[in-house]
């Protein structure tokens, strides 16, 4: 599994660690680990916990899913899955108005997995 796809693993786990996603976070979360405890077994299931680094937790499953093909091929559904949960639950509304004024570039976004970057200054 590529290492790139961790800080977007990572923001999946986190929302739905985190309770962004309510009852459905709860599920993916559940899924989750049974998905590890079925594979690694429960020790290394009871390794994931709620509060633990997402970043970190990424890291360990990704690098778990380049040695296991087929665990790879389920984390990876298990990402696309709750991602689409994630998103689904949130809802932003960006408002720039009133008297505002702009003398640079803005960002409007919701969820974002990966790196924003408007460019360097000559």
């Amino acid at each position: 599994m590529d290492p790139s796809i961790i800080p977007a693993l990572a923001a999946v786990i986190s929302a739905a660690v985190g309770g962004a996603a309510g009852e459905a976070g709860k599920s993916a979360w559940t899924s989750l680990t049974s998905l590890v405890r079925r594979r690694f077994g429960r020790e290394t299931a009871a390794e994931l916990e709620p509060g633990a680094n997402s970043t970190e937790m990424a890291e360990d499953l990704v690098n778990r899913a380049g040695a296991d093909p087929e665990f790879a091929r389920a984390l990876a559904e298990w990402m696309s899955e709750t991602s689409k949960v994630v998103q689904q639950k949130h809802d932003v509304v960006n408002v720039i108005g009133g008297e505002a004024r702009i003398t640079g570039p803005v960002v409007q976004a919701g969820d974002v997995f990966g790196s924003i970057n408007l460019g360097g200054r000559d």
